[in-house]
Protein backbone atom coordinates (compact mmCIF):
# COMPACT_ATOMS: atom_id res chain seq x y z
CA UNK A 1 0.00 0.00 0.00
CA UNK A 2 2.51 2.52 0.76
CA UNK A 3 4.11 1.64 -2.52
CA UNK A 4 1.24 2.46 -4.49
CA UNK A 5 0.49 5.55 -2.23
CA UNK A 6 4.42 6.70 -3.26
CA UNK A 7 3.53 6.56 -6.91
CA UNK A 8 0.39 8.17 -6.23
CA UNK A 9 2.33 10.85 -5.35
CA UNK A 10 5.16 10.72 -7.53
CA UNK A 11 2.78 10.83 -10.44
CA UNK A 12 0.84 14.10 -9.20
CA UNK A 13 4.09 15.78 -8.57
CA UNK A 14 5.11 14.73 -12.67
CA UNK A 15 1.80 16.33 -13.98
CA UNK A 16 2.05 19.00 -12.25
CA UNK A 17 5.29 19.55 -13.73
CA UNK A 18 3.19 18.57 -17.60
CA UNK A 19 0.69 21.26 -16.35
CA UNK A 20 3.42 24.08 -15.78
CA UNK A 21 4.89 22.92 -19.18
CA UNK A 22 1.26 23.45 -20.57
CA UNK A 23 1.54 27.15 -19.37
CA UNK A 24 4.93 27.78 -20.49
CA UNK A 25 4.13 26.17 -24.37
CA UNK A 26 0.71 28.19 -24.28
CA UNK A 27 3.07 32.10 -22.81
CA UNK A 28 5.64 30.78 -25.51
CA UNK A 29 3.40 30.78 -28.56
CA UNK A 30 1.34 34.15 -26.88
CA UNK A 31 4.85 35.50 -26.74
CA UNK A 32 6.01 34.18 -30.53
CA UNK A 33 2.82 35.65 -32.46
CA UNK A 34 3.26 39.24 -30.43
CA UNK A 35 6.85 39.29 -31.48
CA UNK A 36 5.00 38.77 -35.44
CA UNK A 37 2.84 41.93 -34.97
CA UNK A 38 5.29 43.90 -32.60
CA UNK A 39 7.86 43.48 -35.53
CA UNK A 40 5.65 45.71 -37.64
CA UNK A 41 6.28 48.39 -35.53
CA UNK A 42 8.91 51.19 -35.70
CA UNK A 43 10.22 51.34 -33.41
CA UNK A 44 9.78 47.45 -32.03
CA UNK A 45 7.31 47.77 -29.22
CA UNK A 46 8.20 44.60 -26.90
CA UNK A 47 5.02 45.18 -24.97
CA UNK A 48 2.98 44.44 -27.93
CA UNK A 49 4.52 40.86 -27.25
CA UNK A 50 3.98 40.95 -23.41
CA UNK A 51 -0.07 41.83 -24.00
CA UNK A 52 -0.33 38.73 -26.41
CA UNK A 53 0.96 36.64 -24.15
CA UNK A 54 -1.15 37.43 -21.17
CA UNK A 55 -4.25 37.46 -23.56
CA UNK A 56 -3.25 34.13 -24.51
CA UNK A 57 -2.82 32.99 -21.31
CA UNK A 58 -6.25 34.35 -20.53
CA UNK A 59 -7.73 32.77 -22.91
CA UNK A 60 -6.60 29.22 -22.00
CA UNK A 61 -7.20 30.53 -18.20
CA UNK A 62 -11.15 31.18 -19.01
CA UNK A 63 -11.51 28.28 -21.58
CA UNK A 64 -9.95 25.97 -19.63
CA UNK A 65 -12.30 26.80 -16.42
CA UNK A 66 -15.30 26.01 -18.73
CA UNK A 67 -14.25 22.60 -19.57
CA UNK A 68 -13.26 21.99 -16.75
CA UNK A 69 -16.89 22.67 -14.78
CA UNK A 70 -18.68 20.41 -18.07
CA UNK A 71 -16.23 18.03 -18.80
CA UNK A 72 -18.42 15.28 -18.34
CA UNK A 73 -21.05 16.60 -20.57
CA UNK A 74 -18.38 17.40 -23.28
CA UNK A 75 -16.80 14.12 -23.45
CA UNK A 76 -20.04 12.06 -23.29
CA UNK A 77 -21.69 13.85 -25.92
CA UNK A 78 -18.21 13.28 -28.18
CA UNK A 79 -17.80 9.66 -27.11
CA UNK A 80 -22.27 9.52 -28.18
CA UNK A 81 -22.29 8.25 -24.56
CA UNK A 82 -25.82 7.42 -22.81
CA UNK A 83 -26.30 7.53 -19.15
CA UNK A 84 -27.34 4.27 -17.73
CA UNK A 85 -29.98 3.18 -14.52
CA UNK A 86 -29.66 0.70 -12.48
CA UNK A 87 -32.02 -0.88 -14.09
CA UNK A 88 -31.03 -1.02 -17.57
CA UNK A 89 -27.63 -3.12 -16.44
CA UNK A 90 -27.65 -4.20 -12.69
CA UNK A 91 -24.79 -6.20 -13.04
CA UNK A 92 -22.47 -3.60 -13.86
CA UNK A 93 -24.05 -1.22 -11.56
CA UNK A 94 -23.36 -3.90 -8.84
CA UNK A 95 -19.68 -4.54 -9.96
CA UNK A 96 -19.12 -0.26 -9.83
CA UNK A 97 -21.23 -0.20 -6.60
CA UNK A 98 -18.78 -3.16 -4.40
CA UNK A 99 -15.52 -1.70 -5.76
CA UNK A 100 -16.60 2.21 -5.01
CA UNK A 101 -17.61 1.00 -1.51
CA UNK A 102 -13.61 -0.71 -1.04
CA UNK A 103 -12.34 2.44 -2.92
CA UNK A 104 -14.03 4.71 -0.30
CA UNK A 105 -15.40 6.74 -3.16
CA UNK A 106 -18.81 8.08 -3.98
CA UNK A 107 -20.77 5.96 -7.01
CA UNK A 108 -20.05 7.55 -9.92
CA UNK A 109 -22.61 8.22 -12.97
CA UNK A 110 -22.49 5.10 -15.33
CA UNK A 111 -22.35 5.85 -18.86
CA UNK A 112 -23.10 3.39 -22.39
CA UNK A 113 -21.00 4.21 -25.50
CA UNK A 114 -22.38 2.47 -28.42
CA UNK A 115 -19.20 1.31 -29.89
CA UNK A 116 -18.23 -2.34 -30.51
CA UNK A 117 -14.44 -1.78 -29.57
CA UNK A 118 -14.03 -3.18 -26.13
CA UNK A 119 -12.93 0.68 -24.13
CA UNK A 120 -13.53 2.36 -21.14
CA UNK A 121 -12.85 5.70 -19.62
CA UNK A 122 -13.45 8.05 -16.69
CA UNK A 123 -14.00 11.51 -16.05
CA UNK A 124 -15.22 14.57 -14.15
CA UNK A 125 -13.93 17.16 -11.69
CA UNK A 126 -13.35 15.02 -8.76
CA UNK A 127 -14.81 12.14 -7.11
CA UNK A 128 -17.82 13.77 -5.99
CA UNK A 129 -18.69 14.86 -9.87
CA UNK A 130 -17.22 11.92 -11.39
CA UNK A 131 -18.20 9.91 -14.19
CA UNK A 132 -17.12 6.03 -15.68
CA UNK A 133 -17.97 5.01 -19.37
CA UNK A 134 -17.68 1.63 -21.54
CA UNK A 135 -18.40 0.57 -24.95
CA UNK A 136 -20.90 -2.13 -26.09
CA UNK A 137 -18.08 -3.41 -27.23
CA UNK A 138 -16.38 -4.23 -23.86
CA UNK A 139 -19.70 -4.88 -21.79
CA UNK A 140 -20.53 -7.79 -24.40
CA UNK A 141 -16.60 -8.86 -24.41
CA UNK A 142 -15.79 -9.57 -20.70
CA UNK A 143 -17.06 -11.67 -18.15
CA UNK A 144 -17.54 -10.73 -14.61
CA UNK A 145 -13.79 -11.36 -13.93
CA UNK A 146 -12.95 -9.11 -16.15
CA UNK A 147 -15.03 -6.18 -16.14
CA UNK A 148 -14.27 -6.26 -12.70
CA UNK A 149 -10.42 -5.63 -13.63
CA UNK A 150 -11.42 -2.89 -15.87
CA UNK A 151 -13.89 -1.11 -13.41
CA UNK A 152 -11.28 -1.09 -10.91
CA UNK A 153 -8.37 0.18 -12.99
CA UNK A 154 -11.22 3.01 -13.96
CA UNK A 155 -12.30 3.61 -10.34
CA UNK A 156 -8.46 3.77 -9.98
CA UNK A 157 -8.47 7.08 -11.72
CA UNK A 158 -10.89 8.56 -9.52
CA UNK A 159 -9.60 7.86 -6.15
CA UNK A 160 -6.11 8.79 -7.58
CA UNK A 161 -7.57 12.27 -8.94
CA UNK A 162 -5.88 11.61 -12.39
CA UNK A 163 -9.52 12.50 -13.59
CA UNK A 164 -9.12 16.29 -12.61
CA UNK A 165 -5.40 16.83 -14.18
CA UNK A 166 -6.51 14.97 -17.12
CA UNK A 167 -9.99 17.42 -17.81
CA UNK A 168 -7.71 20.30 -17.66
CA UNK A 169 -5.10 18.79 -20.28
CA UNK A 170 -8.24 17.75 -22.30
CA UNK A 171 -8.85 21.81 -22.21
CA UNK A 172 -5.61 23.10 -22.93
CA UNK A 173 -5.39 20.82 -25.56
CA UNK A 174 -8.10 21.54 -27.67
CA UNK A 175 -7.54 25.24 -26.52
CA UNK A 176 -4.27 25.48 -28.24
CA UNK A 177 -5.73 23.33 -31.14
CA UNK A 178 -8.67 25.74 -31.32
CA UNK A 179 -6.36 28.74 -31.18
CA UNK A 180 -4.44 27.63 -34.15
CA UNK A 181 -7.78 26.74 -36.38
CA UNK A 182 -9.14 29.91 -35.64
CA UNK A 183 -6.09 32.31 -36.51
CA UNK A 184 -5.80 30.71 -39.97
CA UNK A 185 -9.34 31.29 -40.79
CA UNK A 186 -9.24 34.77 -39.26
CA UNK A 187 -6.62 35.49 -41.54
CA UNK A 188 -7.31 33.83 -44.35
CA UNK A 189 -10.59 35.90 -44.46
CA UNK A 190 -8.66 39.19 -43.99
CA UNK A 191 -6.88 38.78 -46.99
CA UNK A 192 -9.79 37.70 -48.84
CA UNK A 193 -11.15 40.63 -47.14
CA UNK A 194 -8.21 42.72 -48.48
CA UNK A 195 -8.39 41.60 -52.36
CA UNK A 196 -11.84 42.74 -52.23
CA UNK A 197 -11.54 45.74 -50.73
CA UNK A 198 -8.68 46.04 -53.40
CA UNK A 199 -11.54 45.48 -56.13
CA UNK A 200 -14.53 47.79 -54.57
CA UNK A 201 -12.99 50.13 -52.36
CA UNK A 202 -10.81 52.31 -54.77
CA UNK A 203 -12.29 56.03 -55.12
CA UNK A 204 -12.15 57.73 -58.78
CA UNK A 205 -8.92 59.98 -57.98
CA UNK A 206 -5.18 58.75 -58.00
CA UNK A 207 -4.68 59.88 -54.33
CA UNK A 208 -8.11 57.69 -53.40
CA UNK A 209 -6.95 54.78 -55.55
CA UNK A 210 -3.14 55.02 -53.56
CA UNK A 211 -4.94 54.83 -50.30
CA UNK A 212 -6.98 51.81 -51.50
CA UNK A 213 -3.97 49.98 -52.00
CA UNK A 214 -2.45 50.94 -48.96
CA UNK A 215 -5.11 49.74 -46.83
CA UNK A 216 -4.95 46.44 -48.79
CA UNK A 217 -1.43 46.17 -47.91
CA UNK A 218 -2.10 47.00 -44.54
CA UNK A 219 -5.05 43.99 -44.46
CA UNK A 220 -3.22 41.27 -46.34
CA UNK A 221 -0.17 42.28 -44.09
CA UNK A 222 -2.23 41.85 -41.09
CA UNK A 223 -3.91 38.40 -42.54
CA UNK A 224 -1.03 36.98 -43.82
CA UNK A 225 0.98 37.77 -39.97
CA UNK A 226 -2.40 36.02 -37.93
CA UNK A 227 -2.11 33.05 -40.69
CA UNK A 228 1.31 32.37 -40.58
CA UNK A 229 0.86 32.73 -36.25
CA UNK A 230 -2.03 29.71 -37.10
CA UNK A 231 0.09 27.88 -38.89
CA UNK A 232 2.95 27.72 -36.32
CA UNK A 233 0.66 27.04 -33.70
CA UNK A 234 -0.64 24.02 -35.75
CA UNK A 235 2.67 22.62 -36.69
CA UNK A 236 4.66 23.40 -33.75
CA UNK A 237 2.49 23.64 -30.74
CA UNK A 238 0.07 21.52 -31.25
CA UNK A 239 1.96 18.40 -31.48
CA UNK A 240 3.94 19.37 -28.26
CA UNK A 241 0.75 19.89 -26.65
CA UNK A 242 -0.04 16.16 -27.37
CA UNK A 243 3.06 14.43 -26.25
CA UNK A 244 2.16 16.03 -23.10
CA UNK A 245 -0.87 15.21 -22.68
CA UNK A 246 0.05 11.65 -24.02
CA UNK A 247 2.45 11.52 -21.11
CA UNK A 248 -0.01 12.48 -18.54
CA UNK A 249 -1.62 9.94 -20.40
CA UNK A 250 0.76 7.02 -19.87
CA UNK A 251 1.99 8.17 -16.36
CA UNK A 252 -2.23 7.74 -15.04
CA UNK A 253 -3.03 4.15 -16.93
CA UNK A 254 0.68 2.37 -15.33
CA UNK A 255 -0.36 3.36 -11.85
CA UNK A 256 -4.04 2.65 -12.19
CA UNK A 257 -3.16 -0.42 -13.30
CA UNK A 258 -1.46 -1.51 -10.13
CA UNK A 259 -3.87 0.53 -7.75
CA UNK A 260 -6.69 -0.84 -9.66
CA UNK A 261 -5.22 -4.58 -8.77
CA UNK A 262 -5.22 -3.15 -5.20
CA UNK A 263 -9.13 -2.41 -5.23
CA UNK A 264 -9.92 -6.58 -6.44
CA UNK A 265 -7.31 -8.26 -4.22
CA UNK A 266 -7.12 -10.50 -8.36
CA UNK A 267 -4.64 -9.30 -11.10
CA UNK A 268 -5.76 -12.05 -12.98
CA UNK A 269 -8.90 -10.04 -13.94
CA UNK A 270 -7.36 -7.39 -15.54
CA UNK A 271 -4.57 -9.49 -16.46
CA UNK A 272 -6.89 -11.01 -18.73
CA UNK A 273 -8.99 -8.08 -19.72
CA UNK A 274 -5.82 -6.53 -20.90
CA UNK A 275 -4.75 -9.51 -23.22
CA UNK A 276 -8.18 -9.57 -25.01
CA UNK A 277 -7.70 -5.62 -24.94
CA UNK A 278 -4.50 -6.51 -27.05
CA UNK A 279 -5.67 -9.07 -29.50
CA UNK A 280 -8.78 -7.67 -30.03
CA UNK A 281 -8.63 -5.23 -33.33
CA UNK A 282 -11.93 -3.78 -33.95
CA UNK A 283 -11.78 -0.52 -35.32
CA UNK A 284 -13.92 2.29 -33.17
CA UNK A 285 -16.98 3.73 -35.00
CA UNK A 286 -16.01 7.58 -32.97
CA UNK A 287 -11.79 7.89 -33.59
CA UNK A 288 -12.46 11.71 -33.12
CA UNK A 289 -13.59 11.56 -29.49
CA UNK A 290 -11.97 14.10 -27.23
CA UNK A 291 -11.70 11.58 -24.60
CA UNK A 292 -9.43 9.25 -26.39
CA UNK A 293 -6.69 9.55 -24.65
CA UNK A 294 -8.71 8.42 -21.49
CA UNK A 295 -9.54 5.30 -22.64
CA UNK A 296 -7.89 2.25 -20.92
CA UNK A 297 -6.94 1.14 -24.30
CA UNK A 298 -5.69 3.42 -27.29
CA UNK A 299 -8.35 3.14 -29.26
CA UNK A 300 -8.03 1.09 -32.70
CA UNK A 301 -8.60 3.34 -35.94
CA UNK A 302 -9.72 2.38 -38.94
CA UNK A 303 -6.81 4.71 -40.43
CA UNK A 304 -3.73 3.06 -37.89
CA UNK A 305 -0.75 5.02 -37.05
CA UNK A 306 1.70 6.66 -38.87
CA UNK A 307 4.99 4.35 -37.88
CA UNK A 308 7.91 6.97 -37.20
CA UNK A 309 5.39 8.38 -34.71
CA UNK A 310 3.92 5.50 -32.94
CA UNK A 311 6.29 5.79 -29.98
CA UNK A 312 5.87 9.97 -29.88
CA UNK A 313 2.00 9.30 -30.13
CA UNK A 314 1.33 6.40 -28.51
CA UNK A 315 -1.82 7.50 -25.60
CA UNK A 316 -0.86 4.32 -23.92
CA UNK A 317 1.84 2.32 -22.72
CA UNK A 318 2.30 -0.86 -24.99
CA UNK A 319 -0.69 -3.45 -23.22
CA UNK A 320 2.35 -6.16 -23.06
CA UNK A 321 4.50 -4.08 -20.68
CA UNK A 322 1.10 -3.14 -18.82
CA UNK A 323 0.90 -7.14 -18.71
CA UNK A 324 3.91 -7.62 -17.67
CA UNK A 325 4.03 -5.78 -14.84
CA UNK A 326 0.75 -7.36 -13.44
CA UNK A 327 2.64 -10.73 -13.99
CA UNK A 328 4.89 -9.83 -11.84
CA UNK A 329 2.48 -9.19 -8.51
CA UNK A 330 1.60 -12.90 -9.38
CA UNK A 331 4.92 -13.91 -9.06
CA UNK A 332 5.74 -14.69 -12.53
CA UNK A 333 8.50 -14.32 -14.80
Amino acid sequence: MDTINQQVQQNRRRTWLVMAGFILLIAIIGFAIGCIFAYQQDPFDIMIAVYTTIGFLIGAAIYSFFVYVNVTNILMKSSKAVKLQESDDPQLFNIVSDLVLVANIPMPDIYLMDDPSPNAFTTGRDPEHAAIAVTKGLREMMNREELEGVIAHELSHIKNYDIRVSSITVALTTFIAGAGAVLIVAGLSLMRGGRWFAWFGGGDDRRDSNNSWYIMLAILTFGFIIWIGGWIIRVVGVPIAQIMQFAVSRQRESLADVSGVNLTRDPQGLIDALTLLKDDTTPTTNPASKGAALYINEPVTRQGKTPFLVKMFDTHPPLDERIMRLKRLLGEK
